[in-house]
């Protein structure tokens, strides 16, 4: 039975999904306005380890992790550099995507982009307006938070942030005047020179980023989710939002348990790029093995924050090398038969082991608490490296196996006990991914090439060639993206 803290209610409860062997799950990915960094890859890690552990029970997961490419900050950094947010997105996804293999993230079941679900964030918010709970000021539509009862009350226990979100800034600042209550929150911004805009009832503007995460959440897992996850600043306003405006919108509840990850800090200070404290992802990845950097991250409790320091980076490389030993050494053992070892010894051995192995998955069960089923993990090696390898005892050939069984089936979610399997993988993996990737791009720009020269039949015959092999593909003029569906 998993247990899940879930911080809405501020208690551990136990995991009921709404259909039975299926959990869905949403988690609020990265605003793709830069290279990711070490806290992104933090939050990244600690759902993923979610996800495959759910797997590992046997459940089927549908995991849904968008990206938000449209805010203020991917507007100015596009500016900034003369190019379009689009562009900007492309480049920035794909850095996160490099992120994600090179830490051995599963990819989301679905990967939705802001921009790419716009229509239904305006249908969400027209519904919203027809119940009564949106009003116009200036251009923009607001959620009159007044209407929902016990708004101010959700995740009363707020974290305190160290910076704040471009809602706050939109919304408490200059904006203040604009509102109703000083807690009511932009569903449509109205349109500003120099910003890309799109056709509303409300006139061209853009979509708040609260409406972003509803929708998408709710088209992609229907009206009620299972868990939705993200970082621990979250919470409010985000968060309370996004239920208050998905709420008012189904009549339903929105989300049955929430989680939200601690942050990875710098000098006790949360890593932030507006701080400029942060340390870039891609340069660890190359003075660190990606399994490593994985380890690092999975030995921390999800809710609690890293303090990051390079002594703890050497100690955990210690660890992380005495699991793989150990895992080599019992591949290895060549003396595991019954024979010259008692009975009784041989049971003793096997009841140890099998107590262990149950309170490293009763750790996991208890909110995915990683830390301390690791501290199981360790006791199995230490008992087997004193009782076993060191007095050069035997153990059964059925007990070798199994064990081994079960430290493969434990790493489908930690991802760092059998390095050369994820070495191939990633060996392997990369390079297919490059050639499909070039490939696919090389198809994609002669495709643009035909929609220049108006050879719109071309063009089309391509578009339905891709999308028949599983490619989506979402056109900005004769610009795409494109992602595996």
């Amino acid at each position: 039975m998993i247990k899940i803290f879930n911080d809405l209610k501020n208690e551990l409860e136990e995991f009921k999904p709404i259909k039975e062997g299926v959990v869905t799950m949403y988690v609020c990915g990265v605003t793709v306005y830069d290279d990711p960094h070490l806290g992104h890859a933090r939050s990244a890690v600690s759902f993923d380890l979610i996800r495959k552990y759910f797997e590992y029970k046997g459940y089927r997961v549908k995991y849904v992790m968008n990206y938000t490419d449209v805010d203020d900050k991917m507007i100015s950094r596009a500016n900034e550099r003369g190019i379009t947010i689009y562009q900007l997105a492309q480049e920035n996804i794909a850095k996160y995507e490099e992120m994600q293999r090179g830490l051995f993230i599963k990819s989301p079941t679905v990967k939705p982009r802001a921009t790419d679900e716009i229509p239904d964030m305006i249908k969400v918010i027209k519904k919203l307006e027809k119940k009564g709970f949106t009003y116009g000021s200036k251009g923009s539509v607001y959620f009159d938070t007044s209407k929902m009862e016990n708004y101010k009350g959700l995740f009363m226990k707020k974290e305190i942030s160290d910076q704040e979100t471009e809602e706050d800034q939109y919304t408490q600042s200059e904006f203040a005047e604009d509102k109703k209550n000083l807690e009511d929150f932009v569903l449509w911004k109205k349109e500003k020179p120099g910003e890309p805009s799109w056709d509303s009832p409300w006139g061209k503007g853009r979509p708040g980023w609260h409406i972003e995460c509803s929708v998408m959440a709710m088209k992609y897992l229907g009206k009620t989710v299972d868990i939705h996850g993200g970082g621990k600043d979250l919470k409010r306003p985000h968060h309370q939002n996004e239920i208050a405006q998905s709420e008012s919108s189904t009549g339903k509840t929105f989300v049955n348990y929430w989680m939200h990850n601690g942050f990875l800090n710098i000098d006790n200070t949360k890593m932030s790029k507006s701080l400029g404290n942060f340390i870039s992802l891609m340069d660890m990845l190359k003075n660190h093995s990606g399994v490593f950097l994985r380890y690092y991250l999975v030995n921390s409790y999800y809710q609690r924050p890293i303090n990051f320091s390079m002594d703890k980076m050497d100690q955990s490389l210690q660890n992380l090398k005495k699991i793989q030993r150990f895992y080599k050494k019992l591949n290895d053992y060549s003396t595991a038969n019954a024979e010259g070892s008692t009975i009784k010894g041989i049971l003793e051995h096997r009841n140890q082991i099998k107590q262990f192995k149950k309170q490293f998955l009763d750790a996991m069960d208890t909110d995915f608490n990683s830390p301390k089923a690791m501290g199981y993990l360790f006791s199995i090696i230490n008992y087997l490296n004193k009782s076993i390898f060191i007095k050069d005892n035997q153990i059964t050939l059925e007990m070798k196996e199994d064990l081994i069984a079960f430290l493969d089936g434990i790493d489908s979610f930690l991802g760092f006990i059998n390095p050369q399997i994820k070495e191939e993988q990633d060996e392997s993996g990369s390079i297919w991914k490059e050639r499909f990737d070039k490939l696919t791009n090389s198809i994609l720009d002669f495709r643009k090439e035909a929609k220049i020269n108006k050879n719109f039949e071309l063009a089309d015959q391509i578009r339905d060639l891709l999308i028949n092999t599983g490619i989506k593909i979402s056109d900005q003029g004769n610009d795409y993206t494109w992602e595996v569906d």
